[in-house]
């Protein structure tokens, strides 16, 4: 097995029985046997358990390319580029259910996790401050306050991304249109970041 190989069996192999068992129901033997490797070769890559459960759920969604390429779509006209963050926020999150499960028990049973679990959510909620303070610099958009403002809009999509993975039933029953969902929300931002409150 290339060692590319061997690194991603043993991700996937992580992530999928730190999804079922949680971190301190599973060991890195375990995650070894079945990923079919050595368990020397497990440390050998990645030192050792927290920095696998780092990469395989922490890190699992947080692609390096992922803000060049939604940058790439941006045009500086707000709402569309919101849309774009929008968008590329639910295609990065919604196929990955059990990451996110892991997510929510984790920070819940393990306190000392919080802080590894923030990173992920912080470099989207900078990544969308630092491009308002910009259109602001433009002279596109008054000045307001930024942080709410990423806070909220990013908290608006996860609790939509959660809506979306726990209630099938609601789901299926309201249908929601995620382009449609998308568009409002975008303007809603869009005409609050446009018109401030005094």
């Amino acid at each position: 097995m290339a060692k590319e190989e061997t690194r991603e069996k043993i991700l996937q192999t992580a992530l999928r029985l730190f999804g079922e068992k949680g971190y301190a129901g599973t060991s890195t033997r375990e995650i070894a046997e079945q990923a079919g490797v050595n368990h020397i070769t497990l440390f050998r890559h990645f030192g050792n358990k927290e920095n696998l459960f780092r990469e395989s759920v922490l890190q699992h969604k947080t692609d390096r390319d992922y803000f060049p390429n939604v940058q790439k779509q941006f045009t500086g006209e707000i709402e569309h580029d919101l849309r774009i963050l929008a968008k590329a926020y639910f295609e990065e999150n919604l196929p990955l259910k059990e990451v996110i499960w892991v997510h929510m028990r984790e920070i819940y049973q393990n306190k000392e996790f919080e802080k590894l679990f923030f990173e992920y959510p912080n470099k989207l909620f900078h990544h969308l401050v630092e491009y308002l303070k910009e259109l602001h610099a433009q002279g596109k958009i008054p000045k307001s306050n930024f942080a709410y403002i990423a806070n909220m809009f990013y908290s608006t999509l996860n609790s939509i991304l959660i809506f979306q993975m726990t209630l099938p039933y609601m789901n299926q029953h309201i249908n929601p249109d995620l382009d449609e969902m998308i568009a409002e929300i975008a303007h809603l931002y869009t005409m609050g970041l446009l018109h401030p409150r005094e």
